[in-house]
């Protein structure tokens, strides 16, 4: 199932030298545990540094928006099994 979304979302990070590396995201009362970043895609909107991450955990896939104004996080996509 895909879903497209546009959801606040509370982030924790790790940062690795100049990386930042997503490992939890609390969305809709549930943490999940990401196990791998599999693409960062800096971005400008409307004069800001957006951040794209896209993520996984066993069973989700997950596109994550960091708006570096603000330092708000979004979901933004979701993918899952079922």
């Amino acid at each position: 199932m895909h879903e497209y979304l546009n959801d606040p979302i509370d982030v924790t990070v790790d940062f690795i030298g100049n990386k930042v590396r997503p490992k939890t995201v609390c969305w809709d009362n549930r943490v999940y545990k990401m196990k791998k970043v599999n693409l960062v895609h800096p971005t400008n909107e409307e004069g800001k540094s957006i951040f794209y991450f896209s993520v996984s955990d066993k069973a989700n896939f997950m596109k994550l928006r960091l708006d570096t104004k603000n330092l708000e996080w979004r979901l933004v996509e979701l993918y899952t099994d079922g």
